[in-house]
């Protein structure tokens, strides 16, 4: 926009409007920020440029380094997308079609400007990634956010905002912070859905079925041992993001594949029990950090992938196989966490 590449800028000035969030669990690690006159664009996850043609390496992410970020070497950073009055960004690199990053990065960062910055929130436009997902629009509708007021662009898109509320990406603690979980305590309890007559839902199976990576090899024999102990067998995919939460904050024994749908153990009561099958092949420690900041009862169950991919990024999207022994065990660990709760 300016003919030529962005400077890198660490932080905005002060005097170009940090909020302080008033919250002590936070403790200074992320603050939101007020800025004027910002270009916003979704390139890799977005970036943001001031009136000077600089852009702030505090809300960048890129693997290789921020400073490699394509904002500084694109000769083609977007095509304007329109001026907006008041906006608030909210795109991650990560996020864009990942429910896990979703709830657990970008969801966090609304709640904290939702509850500590904007008393003008529902008026104002809120800059998003695209395409758009039936659990973002759940998300929103949950917190009464009018889909008029959602603006997303495309990667090679940006947007102007006269008056922008951005937060930081992420705060500086290697686990789950404490002030993800009191925010996203307060927004499950927005969550209403009907009960199904008839289903108990104290013991849960997050069914994986047909995901294009990391599908379980005869799923369905487990579904049914499952369902001989007294599971329900639930589809997160033919829920909506309110029936999840419902279900999920009424289970006490929750199994699952690693993946997305584990990031509902947010909604888990503390001391519920989470087992997790997992691959023996480099699986990321994503919701073990979760369960502890929720005081749940994690357990792992390891079972052996199809193929052996030495690649991180490969090894976590390989197809897992049940097997007997695999199964001994998680029977073994569902009948201890069975007892533990008849024994309170």
């Amino acid at each position: 926009p300016f003919h030529k590449a962005p400077f890198l800028k660490e932080d905005p000035i002060i005097e170009e409007g940090v909020v302080n969030c008033k919250i002590r669990e936070v403790d200074g690690e992320v603050r939101i920020w007020r800025l004027s006159k910002i270009l916003a664009t979704a390139l890799y996850g977005g970036a943001l440029i001031n009136g000077k043609n600089e852009a702030y390496t505090r809300f960048l992410s890129f693997p290789l380094g921020k400073p490699l970020h394509p904002v500084f070497s694109f000769p083609y950073i977007g095509r304007k997308h329109g001026v907006l009055n008041k906006a608030i960004y909210l795109i991650t690199p990560e996020a864009n079609g990942n429910y896990y990053h979703w709830m657990i990065d970008l969801l966090p960062r609304l709640l904290l400007i939702k509850k500590y910055s904007l008393p003008d929130f529902l008026d104002s436009a809120l800059i998003l990634h695209f395409p758009q997902r039936s659990y973002e629009t759940d998300t929103l509708d949950l917190l009464n956010i009018s889909a008029k007021n959602v603006v997303r662009i495309k990667p090679f898109e940006m947007v102007e905002a006269k008056d922008l509320v951005v937060s930081d990406y992420y705060s500086n603690e290697t686990n789950f912070p404490n002030w993800k979980k009191i925010l996203l305590n307060e927004f499950k309890e927005l969550a209403i859905a009907p009960f199904i007559p008839g289903k108990d839902y104290n013991k849960v199976y997050l069914y994986r079925g047909k995901q294009k990576v990391r599908r379980l090899i005869d799923e369905e024999r487990l579904v049914g041992l499952l369902r001989e102990r007294g599971f329900q067998v639930v589809d997160p995919q033919k829920l909506s993001l309110a029936e999840q939460i419902v279900i999920l904050k009424q289970a006490r024994i929750v199994v699952a594949i690693h993946g997305a749908a584990l990031t509902n153990i947010i909604y888990c009561r503390e001391g519920s029990c989470v087992i997790e099958l997992r691959s023996t092949n480099k699986s990321p420690e994503h919701y073990s950090s979760i369960a502890k900041a929720y005081n749940l009862n994690f357990e792992t169950i390891l079972l052996p992938p199809a193929r052996l991919k030495e690649k991180r990024h490969l090894a976590n999207k390989e197809n897992l196989i049940l097997t007997e022994r695999s199964i001994e065990i998680l029977l073994s660990k569902i009948s201890a966490s069975e007892k533990s709760f008849d024994n309170q």
